[in-house]
C-alpha cells in the first residue's frame, strides 16, 4: 500500500506532532523558571518529538530506512576497500625526476586515481555555511519568540510563551503539511523557527 509520502503528501500524524513539539518547545518558558532548566527540558522535548515522529510517522520510517541503506552501503564500500591487494601482474610504475608516476605502458600519467579531496573539501565548505545560515536564522527566530512571549508576559497576558508557541505550532504544521519534507529534514521546534516565526511576526 502506498504511503502519504509516497503521494507528496504529508502524514497527518506528522503535521500533529510537529506542531504539538513546536508548542511544546516555546511554551517552556511558562512552566520552568532556571535558564539551566529551560535548555534541559527543551533537549527533552525535541528528542522526545524527533523520536515519536521517526517511529510513528510514515516519513520517519522512509528516514529511518534510507540511513539504515546509506550505512549498508558505506560498510560494503568500506568491506571493498579493505579486501583490495595489490596485483602483482600489473607493471609497477616509474619515477620521472620530478617525482611523476608514470605507467610503463604508455609513460603517461595516470590521472584516473586523482585526489578527490579538493572536490569534497568544497562540499563540505559549502555544507558548513548552510548549516551556519540555518543556525543563524533559526538563533535569530529563537530570540524574536522569546522577546514576544516577554512583552506579552509584561502587558499581563497570562501564559505569553504559550500563546507564542501556538501560533508557531500553527505556522509549523502548515509548513509540514505544504513541504512533508520538513518534518524529515528537520528536527520539530527551533529549526522551524525560521519557517514559523515570519508566519506568525506582527
Amino acid at each position: 500500500m502506498e504511503t502519504p509520502a509516497e503521494h507528496g503528501r504529508a502524514d497527518a500524524r506528522s503535521i500533529v506532532i510537529t506542531g504539538l513539539t513546536t508548542l511544546a518547545w516555546y511554551a517552556v518558558p511558562d512552566v520552568v523558571g532556571p535558564r539551566w532548566a529551560r535548555a534541559l527540558t527543551k533537549a527533552g522535548v525535541l528528542a522526545a518529538g524527533v523520536a515519536l515522529g521517526a517511529v510513528a510517522t510514515d516519513e520517519g520510517r522512509s528516514a529511518l530506512v534510507g540511513a539504515r541503506e546509506v550505512r549498508d552501503e558505506l560498510r560494503g564500500l568500506r568491506e571493498v576497500g579493505d579486501g583490495d591487494g595489490v596485483d602483482e601482474t600489473d607493471p609497477a610504475p616509474t619515477v620521472r625526476d620530478d617525482n611523476v608516476l608514470l605507467d610503463e605502458a604508455d609513460g603517461a600519467p595516470d590521472l584516473g586515481d586523482a585526489d578527490p579531496l579538493p572536490a569534497l573539501t568544497v562540499v563540505a565548505g559549502v555544507a558548513a555555511g548552510a548549516v551556519a545560515v540555518v543556525a543563524a536564522v533559526a538563533v535569530a527566530g529563537e530570540k524574536w519568540a522569546y522577546r514576544r512571549g516577554e512583552r506579552w508576559r509584561a502587558r499581563g497576558l497570562r501564559l505569553p510563551h504559550t500563546r507564542v508557541g501556538l501560533l508557531l505550532g500553527a505556522a509549523a504544521a502548515v509548513a509540514t503539511a505544504v513541504d512533508p519534507s520538513v518534518a524529515v529534514g528537520r528536527p520539530p521546534g527551533p529549526a522551524h523557527a525560521s519557517l514559523a516565526s515570519g508566519a506568525a511576526k506582527g
